[in-house]
């Protein structure tokens, strides 16, 4: 039998101590979900997301579960990880000059709680018609597609994101009802290039021993 040299494994485990703690869920959170990330029922608003630029609508988002932009399949369709939120409950409200052009969903999210070096997102959204700009902590996310409302586009922020409150906030844009806004995301920590050396060590470490022992 192999036998796993005490002095290897203590390597391997100060090495994966030192790797930061990800927190259950360090945020932001998927549109259309609640505290615990159980999708919202129809027409419920979402805590985690606020209309904020909009002299129609707002602050309230609303989830929707189901209707003839997601029915037909004009629209991504929902699933267990995320609902798509609107400005209003009514999907076709009547169109006014102006009224669709931009609306901004905000979310904020605290990583003050966890530490790490560093934080990434990646993930996707979509809008109808469009999503035009994805910005973090007041500062363009630079390098996303526009999103649209029938295919995801993906969503990779990898700076900017602060220790403490950061806000991200999702501009998009129609000229005619119905309009939505969907994302998932998922928050990671980052450890310092130190950090990766020392794990890397340690599994060197782990797998010398074990080729080693095999000759």
């Amino acid at each position: 039998m192999q036998r796993f040299a005490f002095p290897h494994a203590l390597a391997l485990a100060a090495a994966l101590a030192a790797l930061p703690a990800l927190a259950a869920n360090p945020g932001p959170y998927n549109t259309g979900v609640d505290a615990s990330g159980a999708p919202l029922a129809q027409d419920a608003v979402d805590a985690h997301y606020e209309i904020v630029d909009s002299a129609a609508f707002g602050p309230a988002a609303y989830a929707k579960t189901t209707g003839a932009p997601i029915d037909n399949g004009a629209w991504i369709n929902n699933s267990s990880a995320s609902r798509w939120l609107v400005p209003t409950t009514d999907f076709f409200f009547t169109d006014q000059p102006g009224i669709t052009d931009t609306i901004t969903y905000r979310t904020t999210f605290d990583l003050g709680a966890y530490s790490a070096p560093g934080w990434r997102i990646d993930g996707r959204w979509a809008a109808d018609d469009s999503g035009l700009t994805v910005r973090l902590n007041g500062v363009v996310v630079p390098g996303l597609g526009i999103a649209q409302a029938d295919a995801w586009t993906p969503l990779h922020i990898t700076s900017g994101i602060l220790p403490g409150l950061n806000t991200l906030e999702f501009s998009t844009s129609s000229t005619l009802s119905p309009t939505g806004f969907r994302a998932e995301m998922v928050t990671t920590p980052v450890p310092e290039p130190s950090t990766w050396l020392l794990l890397a060590g340690g599994l060197g470490l782990v797998a010398l021993r074990r080729r080693g022992g095999a000759q």
